[in-house]
């Protein structure tokens, strides 16, 4: 085992970037680039994507890593409805809102997706298992003012629309404060 590998070692999470392994060794950039490249050909490191690693490929929870790379984000649309059991069919990928700009990662072959959402539309979460997560009401919000643009697919025929709080989603809708969108909506939610 290498002494870098050593040093990572003491990193208390299941995934590291080139930061954190930075502030544990004494080596510039140029360094530790390659030490880490070789880490990686002797199978001692992963890489997941650029500028993060791990040790341990199967003690990664797929969801934080997604949320903590990629920051700020949320899991939403198709992925929350389907975690809240509310969208009839799994998914391909995980989904997720950001202010920035609209990505895709893939990591261990796991599709990540993120959707650009507005500074003011970036709101409806809950912390869920160590990675943020929206709320039922907010991800069937954030799909369907998507699908307004035809950046997603919304069909609310594939979704059990009992599960949501019609209560909650009328009183998002007014923070959303789209014409469209309560157009859209009001021919599903009473």
């Amino acid at each position: 085992m290498s002494k870098l590998v050593k040093q990572i070692n003491k990193i208390p999470k299941s995934y590291f970037s080139i930061n954190d392994i930075a502030k544990l060794v004494d080596l510039e950039r140029n360094n530790l680039r390659v030490a880490i490249s070789r880490a990686i050909k002797n199978g001692e490191l992963f890489k997941l994507t650029k500028g993060w690693y791990t040790n341990d490929i199967d003690s990664i929870s797929v969801k934080n890593l997604a949320v903590n790379i990629y920051s700020p984000s949320y899991i939403s649309f198709q992925s929350a409805l389907n975690y809240y059991n509310i969208l009839s069919q799994q998914t391909m990928a995980l989904t997720l809102a950001t202010t920035k700009r609209k990505n895709e990662i893939n990591i261990a072959d796991n599709l990540i997706i993120y959707h650009h959402l507005n500074n003011n539309l970036f709101w409806g979460y809950i912390k869920q298992d160590n990675y943020l997560l929206a709320e039922a009401e907010k991800a069937f919000l954030d799909l369907a003012y998507l699908s307004l643009n035809g950046y997603a697919h919304f069909d609310p025929s594939e979704m059990n629309l009992g599960l949501l709080d019609k209560k909650k989603i009328n009183n998002y809708l007014k923070k959303f404060n789209n014409k469209k969108l309560n157009i859209l909506i009001k021919k599903y939610i009473k």
